[in-house]
């Protein structure tokens, strides 16, 4: 049992309340809310960097709003997106994301800090959940989705997405918990296409 999530601290002369560890647990949740805001507002600016590299004639950006009935955590629209660009477009967001996750493994690297070791979370489970959530625990499956609109650009099935972004969860784990990156998931992408691809180096 963790003493110290009762509040107190065992001392030689009895118990305290636990001011030292209240702070700190502050400090952590501080911390981890930072990397998860970070992790979300990166992600949906990778969809309007992309449109608008495109040729966008609009991107809009917003947080914590709803749109044709389903909940967004965060949504980027654009309008005149060509045709060939909109698979890319709407992998915005996981491209972003796995530039974040890079970041915070360099970082978490250097000085395993709470803030880094909650942004290499949230950065390398971020397609996981999101596509667990939109084909799976969503009240409907809305084309703002990324899962949902990539599954509609190229045709894939759920089952195919939902596949490639647990590979690419266990290969971001495989790489934080054994300090290597013999096995690397990285996107490749232009307007026409865009590619999850896996490096293995020997």
């Amino acid at each position: 049992m963790n003493v110290a999530a009762l509040g107190l601290v065992a001392t030689a002369t009895g118990t305290q309340p636990a001011a030292a560890d209240d702070g700190a647990w502050l400090t952590d949740s501080l911390e981890m809310g930072l990397a998860f805001v970070t992790n979300l507002a990166v992600h949906e600016s990778g969809h309007v960097l992309i449109a608008e590299g495109a040729g966008a004639r609009s991107a809009t950006l917003k947080f914590f709003g709803e749109e044709d009935g389903s909940y967004f955590l965060g949504l980027s629209t654009a309008s005149g997106v060509p045709d060939d660009a909109v698979l890319t477009y709407r992998l915005g967001g996981e491209i972003a994301s796995s530039y974040t996750f890079e970041f915070a493994l360099h970082g978490y690297r250097r000085q395993p800090t709470t803030y880094n070791r909650a942004l290499l979370f949230f950065s390398g489970t971020d397609f996981f959940w999101y596509t667990l959530y939109a084909f799976y625990l969503s009240p409907q499956e809305n084309s703002f989705y990324d899962p949902v609109g990539i599954r509609e650009s190229t045709g894939f099935s759920r089952g195919v997405i939902v596949a490639a972004a647990a590979t690419q969860l266990a290969a971001n784990a495989w790489r934080v918990a054994s300090g290597s990156d013999t096995v690397v998931p990285s996107f490749s992408y232009d307007r026409r296409s865009a590619l999850l691809n896996f490096t293995v180096i020997f």
